[in-house]
């Protein structure tokens, strides 16, 4: 069973266990705080340090397009105000660090020589990714569990990464970076089985991302780069499971 049929396994159990829907009686909360995880196009931003050895370098931009990427999944903090206006605050972070191994010289090339083994590269990377959304909610009188709602997404993700081979031919860090700035008019809807729980889901109307890609594979030299302006339309579909409380 894939990660993706474990999740839509969870989301049955969860409908499942709500009997019916209801509509939030007495007094509205002027603030209520939310959770939910989600699923959804991927908006991760990686890159691969290029070898510090080549006599020449070429490169492209990194693909913003979210048809190009595996769907991701994710954790997202909401704030719903006056039960009509909602803010949803998502983001991750990853670091890693691969330590350097030296080279083994081997006997030889012949059969039954001992093989050489090649160093391993000194490897360091970082990755995060941030997104603030707002919305606002709208009431439909046949289905008061129902939220239709529409809004506005800003996101940014960044990746960096590092190498340095353990050999004298190296001119030193092999450094490379990739960065993104979007923003997505959003369309969206929420059903709340019960006053806490909901399943909901949002597409993208518009969407418009902007990437850039650098390498300086040589300590000392320029930075070769390159950038990318991607639009969307009706794309980058999302659904999400959570709890408001």
């Amino acid at each position: 069973m894939n990660i993706n049929r474990i999740f839509v396994f969870a989301a049955a159990l969860l409908v499942s266990a709500s009997a019916f829907s209801q509509e939030q009686q007495g007094r509205i909360k002027p603030v209520r705080l939310g959770l939910s995880v989600s699923v959804g196009s991927n908006a991760y931003a990686s890159i691969s340090a290029l070898p510090g050895t080549l006599a020449s370098y070429g490169t492209e931009a990194s693909s913003v397009n979210w048809m190009d990427k595996a769907p991701a999944f994710g954790v997202e903090g909401s704030m719903i105000i006056c039960d009509k206006w909602k803010l949803d605050l998502g983001g991750a972070f990853n670091f890693g660090f691969n330590p350097a191994y030296p080279s083994v010289e081997g006997t030889g090339t012949q059969p039954g020589d001992v093989p050489a083994y090649e160093g391993v590269n000194l490897q360091q990377s970082t990755s995060y990714l941030v997104y603030l959304a707002g919305s606002y909610y709208f009431r439909v009188k046949s289905a008061p569990a129902l939220r239709p709602s529409l809004g506005l997404r800003l996101g940014a993700s960044y990746g960096n990464n590092q190498q340095l081979a353990p050999s004298e031919d190296w001119m030193g860090v092999s450094a490379s970076e990739t960065y993104r700035l979007g923003a997505s008019v959003i369309v969206g809807m929420d059903y709340y089985f019960s006053r806490n729980f909901f399943v909901g889901m949002g597409v993208d109307l518009f969407r418009y991302v902007y990437g850039v890609t650098a390498h300086r594979p040589q300590e000392g030299l320029g930075v070769l780069g390159a950038d990318t302006h991607n639009f969307g339309f009706l794309g980058a579909p999302k659904i999400k499971i959570g709890f408001v409380f």
